[in-house]
């Protein structure tokens, strides 16, 4: 174990991250593999991270080419979050060693975007949306940086470069955060109550305001889910018939046992799951796990419909675990008869 350890160090993990992967029978000998399989010893940190994740991601059932996509890291084809993504993603469908240029057009390898480009691109995009911007200023932004992100030329562009590009423009054409994106200073203005109070609101949320859904799910990993459709399958058949089911829109669902009162935990789960469905134009139901009736009572039942509600959802189908029983007990059967259970 103290040699892997050793070995993860290189990449740029700390001591104790390293001790966790060595000690982690999934990720250490796939991480240790990948390694292996470029070749090398040390590593920049932008190479060892990409590495991890690679690590993290990949199996051999749906990235049979994992060590293919580490030798490309290594050797600095790769090079960003982006392309690792796209590369798992090719390789998931493609033998990369039969088609080398169909893989390298597919991860933008080669691909470099200007800054004089990123720049361009960026404006192009504020001033498509720039009417709705200077109506609703920075609470406006996550659906701009949305849009910028799912620009075709900045598909391969430096993520930090963009980011910083649009907060620069972004600035220029709205100027610093005022009064008018107060949450507190605008209740404060509109009620005319209690104005020490809603003084003390006004200083305590300076310089920051609520997340829109768009920009919740504009940035980071969940950014970079797979469409629908690109999830892959043992069968491609199974594909298509999950097309056929869901219409090819994106369905998500919340399942709480209601065995008690949502806590603010939930309150992430419920965003994530109702707020991907409804930025991607999908529905998300509401599914509670009454699969304890001894602990269940009606009460937890009408309140967590109550908090979603509050949150600002609306379940597309309220569904019930017990709804499946039948139907769950005769596809045990069936696995029964045929041998593949007892």
């Amino acid at each position: 174990m103290d040699g892997l350890i050793t070995k993860f160090e290189a990449l740029g993990l700390t001591a104790d991250k390293a001790k966790e992967a060595a000690g982690n029978k999934k990720l250490a000998p796939t991480l240790d593999g990948l390694i292996t399989a470029t070749g090398q010893s040390s590593f920049s940190k932008n190479t060892g991270m990409l590495l991890y994740k690679l690590a993290a991601k990949v199996t051999k059932e749906k990235t049979p080419h994992g060590d293919y996509i580490a030798q490309a890291i290594g050797s600095g084809r790769l090079g960003s979050d982006e392309q690792v993504s796209a590369a798992t993603k090719f390789c998931s469908k493609n033998d990369p060693t039969a088609d080398e240029k169909a893989f390298d057009a597919a991860c933008g390898v080669g691909v470099v975007v200007s800054d004089a480009e990123i720049s361009a691109a960026i404006a192009g995009v504020l001033d498509s949306v720039k009417d709705t911007l200077l109506a609703e200023r920075y609470r406006a932004l996550g659906r701009a940086l949305g849009k910028v992100k799912s620009t075709a030329a900045l598909q391969w562009a430096d993520s930090g470069k963009v980011k910083s590009e649009f907060d620069a423009q972004a600035l220029a054409l709205l100027g610093p955060k005022d009064e008018r994106d107060d949450p507190a200073a605008a209740k404060k203005a509109a009620k005319k109550a209690a104005p020490k109070a809603a003084s003390a609101k006004s200083a305590e949320s300076r310089g920051w305001e609520p997340a829109t859904l768009e920009s919740m799910f504009a940035e980071g990993e969940i950014s970079r889910l797979h469409k629908v459709g690109e999830n892959p399958q043992i069968k491609p058949e199974l594909t298509a018939e999950h097309l056929r089911a869901t219409g090819g829109q994106v369905i998500t669902r919340f399942p709480p046992e209601p065995n008690g009162f949502l806590h603010i935990g939930h309150a992430k789960a419920i965003n994530v799951n109702f707020g991907y469905a409804k930025t991607h134009g999908g529905v998300c139901n509401l599914r509670y796990d009454d699969t304890n009736p001894e602990a269940e009572e009606q009460v937890y039942v009408d309140s967590i419909l109550e908090i979603i509600r509050w949150l600002g959802f609306e379940p597309h189908q309220v569904l019930y675990s017990s709804d499946y029983f039948q139907q769950l007990y005769d596809l045990a059967v069936q696995l029964t008869e045929r041998g593949l259970a007892y």
